[in-house]
């Protein structure tokens, strides 16, 4: 085995003398490199399952800020000494379990820019300290975990509020797991309307995940009930890929933190919006969440008061028209 790039470039590293051991290949870690490279420079990582230490000490070679390594094994901790040996950096070496560790890593208050899990293929130590990691939120937001197994076993990934990308190199198969960006647009949605559609379209091409949350304004005298909105909403989502509606008698700030939103996203039409979204940002912002603002060409004259009217004139002009079907049929009309 060798350092593949950074300053240590073509360092040999020793390798375990019997099977109880099973260090990444050059190769294999050559790959996966490849596909954080963004992420290493000044990073604090996690080597779990350290075995001979290969992948912290690329990091470091690499530019990262810290490496922690972490293995029960005393063997495995001996030859992690052994290739640190002339390796300058920031990094410790902890001879213990990987429960142990991560729970330090916890009450420590640390969290981890990359994360390496690299357990026995024959075993769930992996799925196991994963799930650890996601329950204790060890990732930084804009972190990567990256589980080594064999091509054997498939991992399924439970958690939403995360994301997997999957590598298959042979016999050996890494996932990348990143936390998934989610946002969520709030609002009365009486009724939904093409102009909402056109905000909703330009946030999922920038998040994973766009949460609807039709809520309540006790100012507002509604044409639909709730459950025929939440109706209308789920109707539009179901036909958009990362969409997903929800009601709610809650704040938007508390039901945006509740489904892990980084962002409010608001449609706005024109200067008429601007001073009353500002206030609302402001109010967002002082409650822990911010605001992004998307404008939308071609629907500043759609507002839901406007497709109200209309609609009670027959015109659908202003909705989507995979709601049309919908508010025509007779389950509709008994929603209540």
């Amino acid at each position: 085995m060798r350092i593949v790039a950074g300053k240590y470039r073509g360092k040999n590293l020793a390798s375990p003398k019997n099977d109880d051991v099973r260090p990444t290949t050059t190769r294999i870690k050559e790959t996966l490199f490849n596909v954080v490279q963004g992420y290493v420079l000044d990073s604090v990582v996690l080597d779990l399952f350290a075995g001979s230490g290969a992948l912290g000490i690329e990091a470091i070679s690499r530019g990262a800020k810290r490496v922690d390594f972490v293995d029960r094994s005393k063997d495995s901790i001996s030859l992690v000494y052994q290739n640190l040996k002339g390796i300058d950096g920031d990094y410790t070496v902890q001879n213990v379990d990987f429960m142990s560790a991560l729970r330090s890593a916890y009450v420590a208050g640390e969290k981890y820019d990359l994360i390496f899990i690299d357990p026995p293929y024959a075993t769930s130590l992996g799925e196991m300290a994963l799930q650890t990691i996601f329950d204790l939120g060890l990732l930084k937001e804009d972190g990567i975990a990256i589980f080594e197994h064999g091509s054997e076993k498939k991992y399924e990934l439970t958690d939403n509020r995360y994301k997997m990308r999957t590598k298959v190199m042979g016999t050996i198969t890494a996932e990348f797991i990143t936390h998934k960006t989610v946002a969520m647009m709030a609002g009365s949605y009486d009724p939904f309307t093409r102009g909402h559609e056109a905000v909703l379209d330009e946030a999922l091409r920038r998040f994973d995940e766009v949460v609807v949350a039709c809520l309540i304004n006790p100012d507002k005298d509604y044409l639909f009930n709730d459950a025929q909105r939440l109706a209308i909403c789920e109707e539009v989502c179901k036909w958009k890929k990362g969409a997903r509606a929800l009601f709610s008698t809650k704040d938007a700030v508390d039901v945006a933190k509740e489904v892990n939103a980084e962002v409010l996203v608001r449609g706005i039409r024109g200067d008429g919006d601007k001073a009353y979204e500002k206030a609302m940002a402001d109010y967002n912002r002082e409650h822990g969440i911010d605001t992004l603002f998307i404008e939308v060409d071609g629907f500043k004259d759609v507002s839901s008061t406007r497709v109200r009217e209309e609609l009670n004139k027959g015109d659908y002009k202003n909705l989507p028209n995979v709601i049309i079907p919908l508010i025509n049929s007779k389950e509709f009309n008994e929603l209540s």
